[in-house]
């Protein structure tokens, strides 16, 4: 008898205290939205704000990710870039008129839209941090004080070089600041050291009621940033620290590079065995998710992530697939860095460390087993065909799914340029030098039938003294990025300042050569112009005379 009324009590207490743990997990206030993604290298690339690419997404895409099923967009903006500076950072008019533009197709189809303040170009560190957000989000929250509820603020992405306490009193201050001006919106807050768990952990106690509490994960970073962050600072490194597993494998772990050797990765290496678990992951995770229950505050992740680039796909999907899990079992909203590009949702469209995902078409390019794995709703996929049409390059914007870049840095590129040759913009290239222009990034296309049918390049140019350019029509084989070039001097531009129309036959432009993944040039003699694999229009300045020249275009497509 004693036995029995033991176990009644023993049950009792453990009812009442699942009972309790599940009252305190339904206490935490919680985020408006629940999966999201990030939509990468849109407000924080160009030079100024003229060089905004307007189409770099479109209604398409706000449309597409909606029908995926997610319901929140992080958008990273550079406002300090797109400032006047110090001391004041007024932001260029532009800018809003872009922004309000994604705002409104967010709020069309009921997406919540954080606008990140996602500073790169200017180093917020230190004491200057304070100088800078409080001008910038004054006017934001002045500018967005009468929208939805979907707009979100986000102070600052990753906040570095400053201590998590000095950082914790100057996100006091911006809070105080934007709440004089916007009382009731959702302001999202993070640690220091990279929005890192730890440091968000030891933010101070804000009272605030309207506050997301975020962090970002990609542990363990040598996997899940391997072939990406190492570029920059070991030459050739991305065919070196291929291959590392998830989670690991000690028999298919590969050598640690003689580069790598007394380096801070080495160590990572040598603690790979204990940090490359679904259990490392966990752990971490459960701080986040203790943090909220501690605190009783909301909490998501802004940014998670594996680029494609991996040896074993498997692995990136089983990285994702315990990440994801672990955040739904603790009610964690997360949202993947990236939509397109390396980190995004699509599948490669030529399989090379020459290109990125810079774009991809959800009914032809969609990762679908990613998909799955983000609990998401995949979209029947259907084979990628031969163009058999014309289509614009650029008409007062680039086409859908087409990136620019310039090389180097130009002190002039406006893709809003008036009077236009033929619409509402141009595009105005200035100050270029011999070997500088433009590239603008294509979906890959197989252009085939179009050069054998007498398609041509067409566009409007204009300048005003005689300079010598190439257009390139760039394809890749045989892990080589081919030239298919064609001149232009002013027998077909003449310096009149004058809009023309110049038509370039695409069965008259000639293999220049290429060039392999390190660069070196490959000479195309005993080869013929494939027209599969078409992936960018390269636009360079050839003049040698050692002077500047500027260059307008419009109207840049292919026809009959």
């Amino acid at each position: 008898m004693k036995k029995l009324f033991l176990f009644v009590l023993i049950f009792t207490a453990f009812l009442l205290f699942s009972s309790q743990s599940r009252n305190n997990q339904q206490q935490v206030p919680q985020v408006p939205f629940s999966k999201g993604v990030n939509f990468t290298f849109w407000f924080g690339y160009a030079k100024n704000a003229l060089g905004i690419n307007p189409a770099r997404y479109t209604e398409q895409d706000f449309e597409d990710i909606k029908r995926l099923g997610f319901d929140v967009i992080r958008l990273p903006i550079d406002f300090s870039l797109y400032s006047s500076g110090a001391p004041n950072y007024i932001i260029d008019p532009h800018l809003f008129r872009l922004l309000d533009n994604a705002v409104d197709l967010a709020e069309k189809f009921q997406l919540y839209i954080i606008l990140d303040n996602h500073p790169g170009s200017v180093p917020l560190t230190g004491s200057n941090i304070r100088n800078v957000l409080l001008p910038i989000w004054r006017q934001v929250a002045e500018h967005y004080k009468n929208r939805s509820e979907y707009v979100i603020y986000e102070i600052m992405n990753e906040p570095n070089g400053i201590s998590n306490n000095d950082w914790g009193r100057i996100q006091g201050d911006v809070i105080n600041a934007i709440r004089r001006i916007d009382p009731n919106r959702w302001i999202v807050v993070g640690g220091s050291n990279y929005n890192s768990i730890d440091d968000m952990i030891s933010l101070p106690r804000y009272t605030d009621k309207k506050l997301l509490y975020t962090f970002h994960f990609y542990d363990p970073s040598i996997f899940t940033h391997q072939e990406t962050n190492f570029v920059a600072q070991y030459k050739h490194l991305t065919a070196l620290i291929r291959g590392i597993p998830f989670p690991y494998d000690r028999n298919r772990m590969p050598e640690v590079p003689n580069e790598l050797k007394g380096t801070y990765y080495e160590e990572a290496y040598k603690n790979y065995s204990r940090e490359g678990t679904p259990e490392a992951l966990i752990k971490q995770i459960d701080k986040a998710a203790n943090f909220a229950r501690q605190r009783n505050v909301p909490v998501f992740n802004g940014e998670i992530g594996v680029p494609w680039r991996q040896t074993v796909k498997e692995d990136r999907l089983m990285w994702y697939r315990t990440v994801i899990g672990a955040f739904k079992e603790r009610n964690i909203p997360w949202l993947n860095w990236g939509y397109f590009e390396a980190f995004g949702l699509f599948n490669p469209q030529i399989d090379s460390l020459f290109f990125d995902n810079f774009w991809g078409d959800i009914n032809t390019d969609l990762n679908v087993d990613l998909i799955r794995v983000f609990g998401l709703n995949p979209v029947p996929q259907r084979k990628r065909e031969m163009q058999r049409s014309g289509f614009s390059i650029y008409d007062d914007a680039p086409g859908r799914g087409v990136i620019y870049y310039y090389f180097p840095p130009l002190n002039t590129i406006n893709w809003y340029y008036t009077p236009a040759a033929e619409g509402r913009y141009a595009i105005h290239l200035g100050n270029l030098k011999r070997y500088e222009g433009m590239e603008l990034q294509l979906p890959v296309m197989d252009l085939t039938f179009l050069a054998q049918n007498g398609y041509v390049l067409e566009f409007k140019a204009r300048t005003e003294r005689a300079f010598t350019f190439d257009i390139i029509l760039m394809s890749f084989q045989d892990n080589i990025n081919w030239f298919n070039s064609y001149r232009i001097d002013q027998r077909q531009l003449p310096p009149d300042g004058k809009w023309h129309t110049i038509r370039v036959p695409l069965r008259d432009m000639l293999l220049y050569g290429g060039y392999d993944k390190d660069f070196n040039y490959v000479d195309a003699r005993g080869r013929s112009i494939s027209w599969t694999n078409i992936n960018m229009l390269r636009i360079s300045a050839e003049h040698q005379d050692g002077s500047v020249h500027d260059l307008f275009l419009d109207s840049i497509k292919v026809i009959r």
